[in-house]
């Protein structure tokens, strides 16, 4: 990073308006090095198949698996028979593409089929739209956040609580029923609950650690934290309480969250004692409590490929010189590193660092988990860029709407804003998604 001292099948199309992305490099298999692997003997391997001897040639396969850019398309690939399956996997092991590596988000978006009310992926990298894949995901409700390939989803109970459930629409993973939170919605707004749970983050994967997961709500109008753990009853609340946070993060084994003016503060969330309501943990604030002398109160904090604690400020400016600020839309954005120091100086032990590139990584913000990827391993994918969708809840929202229309690619080194796809208004708000997928080994 540059950085500035500061204090398509039948069923899949390409949406109107929308151009597939230019083609960038292949990372190719190499078969030589596959024929010399010893644990590997795929020379000998039975693959012939009835619907052509072409698919008896590894090389020709490995040559088509190559041109497949998505994770999601090897799958429909092994899914059409068991030798085909075979042969993903031999392919996916000699290459270890998929393994143990970053996936490129896809956008989870309505379908704009009016007679078929349900979601469907598009992918960034090839510009199309799955419209084959059937996802399990409430049409007609805001997903308030997503992580590791579940989503949440909120629904209301009595006066002022409301339920989060979590659901992975990739897996037979059973939904996640959550305790009840006490989000105090407003009498006055009942219908908007939804904006009472902004966000919701997990530590990790259910299905893969099923006894040893967190889940983090941004919960109430003005942001407060809460957090429950695998098997508890009840969420706990954090301290301070009445603070308002714009994001959090786990980042290094701890909870790093920012507050709306802009200052870091840490949780060790998995060494507190949630089990004691009479004394529940407190964020412990890393920097002073107004970092920056003009902030935009949206932000994220996301970790960069590199390990780095990035914090990235989104303006915004009045839409077609409306008054409200509700019709707004994007004007830029500003990255920042926190420096975290062993010793504290000056009562902070963290200092900003502007960024003026970040180089060949793309991030991914929205109501998602953010997202940093290195866009060299995925054609189509834009490098210094900001890939963002449309997450802004308005705290009047009987007054102000919430129409999802803003979405875009910035970027750093020129500050240009293009598109990625865009949504019809009046619509549910497209969110990012990182599809699980574990290499077919």
């Amino acid at each position: 990073m540059r950085e500035v001292e500061a204090g398509y099948g039948s069923n899949e199309s390409i949406p109107s308006g929308a151009t597939r992305p230019s083609a960038a490099p292949l990372r190719r298999c190499s078969i030589s090095k596959v024929a010399e692997s010893s644990s590997i003997s795929w020379r000998t391997t039975a693959v012939s198949f009835s619907n052509g001897e072409w698919a008896s040639y590894p090389a020709l396969v490995f040559l088509i698996l190559d041109k497949l850019l998505e994770p999601i398309d090897h799958v429909r690939f092994a899914a059409v028979c068991k030798k085909w399956r075979s042969m993903s996997k031999i392919y996916n092991q000699a290459t270890q593409r998929w393994h143990n590596k970053q996936l490129l988000p896809m956008l989870l978006i309505p379908n704009q089929d009016k007679n078929n009310d349900r979601r469907v992926l598009y992918s960034i990298s090839e510009g199309r739209i799955y419209n084959n894949i059937q996802l399990q995901v409430p049409f007609k409700r805001r997903c308030s956040g997503s992580c590791h390939g579940w989503f949440a989803t909120v629904d209301p109970t009595d006066q002022g609580v409301v339920t989060v459930t979590l659901r992975n629409p990739f897996t037979k993973a059973n939904p996640i029923y959550l305790p009840p939170l006490n989000a105090h919605v407003s009498v006055y707004g009942p219908s908007y609950f939804e904006h009472y749970v902004p966000k919701v983050i997990l530590s990790t994967d259910p299905t893969l650690n099923p006894e040893n997961y967190v889940v983090v709500a941004l919960y109430r109008c003005w942001f407060e934290l809460a957090f429950i753990k695998a098997g508890q009853n009840s969420w706990t609340y954090v301290n301070p309480a009445g603070t308002s946070y714009g994001d959090v993060i786990f980042y290094k084994s701890q909870l790093y969250a920012v507050t709306s003016f802009g200052a870091i503060g840490s949780l060790d969330i998995y060494g507190s004692d949630s089990n004691n309501p009479s004394q529940p943990p407190s964020i412990k604030l890393l920097t002073p409590r107004k970092p920056f002398r003009s902030y935009c109160f949206h932000a994220y904090l996301v970790e960069s490929t590199e390990g780095d604690l990035l914090h990235i400020l989104r303006y915004y400016v009045p839409k077609d010189g409306a008054f409200r600020f509700c019709n707004r839309q994007t004007l830029g954005f500003a990255v920042y590193k926190w420096v975290l120091n062993d010793e504290e100086e000056g009562g902070s032990i963290a200092h900003k660092v502007e960024v003026k590139s970040i180089g060949d990584e793309a991030l991914f913000v929205g109501d998602n988990h953010s997202i940093s990827v290195l866009a060299s391993n995925f054609p189509g994918c834009q490098p210094n860029s900001i890939y963002y969708a449309d997450d802004f809840l308005s705290t009047s929202p009987l007054s102000d709407g919430d129409e999802a229309n803003d979405m875009g690619i910035f970027n750093l080194e020129d500050g240009t804003i293009t598109q990625h796809y865009s949504v019809k208004t009046n619509t549910q708000r497209a969110i990012w998604v990182v599809p699980p997928f574990n290499g077919l080994c």
